[in-house]
């Protein structure tokens, strides 16, 4: 077996290109790239173990939930966690024999002598490859997919085909008032999200942020916020504001805002990780303040992105719209479920051709802002 050089090495390489690896930091990545194993082996033990009971006799939706149920259980005491955590220490501490771990390959990046390898010669790419394999497997078991139920129940398709081929003019006027709430429902929502995203994406960047205690504090504050915010889809947040202020169109705008606030952020800070560093060590060696170095060195350098980012959102946003009135959030999807639970098709033809125009209409327009602010 050809000699490895320890990924030791690999640690103090990224620590240092910000001043000298500190112990705590170094301390703090290793016990992240145990808990990323650990998860992982928890995950991929908890699937094989689905797959085992269910291909041994319990393959019913219900068998696979209650399996599912009673191995959650058991994760819950907690014997599967600790093995995964035992295994992910071992194999963290053995990481030179046995080769690098998922979460090691997460934190500290892979050995030289293993990024020159392809995957099939790497423990970590037979890893995620087998772990890709088991979640399809899984995920193919516990949704029940049926592909011959798809290919064979073709006479309920032909009823909802035909009716949609056939669109009727009664709901047209209704249907266009909406169609415009639902546009400007989406704009509004883009437009109260845009300047909380701006101002949010700074401290979510990492490259920003790893000055001091507090600007490090600030990113895990902000992102893990972010993160939960965008998790939660809109329908959810608009179920939560309809409770709040009622069914309607601002119940609409706000989740939208919510949820638009979360991915703008996420857009914008990635954009900001990724600008050149240079400007920003030209302002900074003037003497320049903070506020002064994102001024002139960061922000020239995102707008253009920024908008268009921006747009691509609205667009996202004019398409969610459309859902978010299924639960009462105000527009044209506030009229089409009735349609849609009622079966009246011609009417449910109408809506969606509306819907199809102004999504087209607005996928040509939006791609060609873009093009010409990049």
């Amino acid at each position: 077996m050809p000699n490895r050089r320890p990924i030791r090495g690999t640690e103090v390489k990224k620590n240092t290109e910000f001043g000298a690896p500190s112990p705590l930091a170094l301390f703090v990545d290793r016990v992240q790239a145990v808990v990323v194993d650990a998860f992982l082996l928890a995950f991929g033990g908890l699937m094989v173990e689905l797959l085992v009971l269910a291909f041994s006799g319990r393959r019913g939706a219900t068998g696979l939930l209650l399996t599912a149920e009673k191995i959650l259980d058991l994760l819950h005491y907690g014997w599967m966690a600790a093995v995964a955590v035992v295994l992910a220490l071992i194999w963290n501490a053995a990481h030179v024999p046995l080769g690098t771990s998922p979460g090691r390959a997460m934190v500290f990046g892979l050995t030289e002598e293993e990024k020159d390898l392809p995957w099939s010669q790497t423990t970590v790419g037979w890893f995620v490859a087998i772990l890709i394999q088991l979640t399809f497997f899984t995920g193919w078991l516990i949704t029940e997919l049926d592909l011959m139920d798809f290919l064979t129940k073709f006479s309920k398709a032909a009823d909802i085909l035909r009716g949609l081929m056939h669109p009727q003019a009664s709901i047209l006027h209704q249907g266009s008032v909406l169609l415009v709430q639902t546009i400007f429902l989406a704009f509004m929502a883009t437009a109260f999200a845009i300047p909380v995203a701006f101002v949010l994406s700074f401290p979510s960047a990492r490259n920003l942020t790893r000055g001091t205690f507090i600007a490090r504090t600030a990113y895990i504050v902000a992102r893990t916020l972010m993160n939960f915010v965008r998790a939660v889809e809109p329908l959810v947040w608009a179920l939560i504001f309809i409770s709040w202020v009622g069914i309607g169109p601002f119940a609409g705008v706000l989740a939208l805002w919510v949820h638009s606030v979360a991915a703008l952020t996420k857009l914008y800070s990635e954009q900001i990780e990724s600008i050149d560093n240079g400007p920003m060590d030209a302002i900074m060696a003037t003497g320049a303040s903070t506020l002064q170095v994102l001024r002139y060195g960061v922000v020239p350098q995102v707008i253009p992105p920024f908008l268009s980012f921006t747009i691509y959102r609205w667009d996202i946003n004019v398409r969610m719209s459309t859902i978010i009135g299924f639960v009462g959030g105000g527009g044209i999807g506030y009229i089409l479920k009735p349609r849609v639970d009622l079966g009246e098709w011609g009417e449910v033809g109408t809506l969606v051709l509306l819907i199809a125009a102004t999504v087209w209409v607005m996928d040509i327009v939006s791609a060609k802002i873009r093009e010409r602010i990049v």
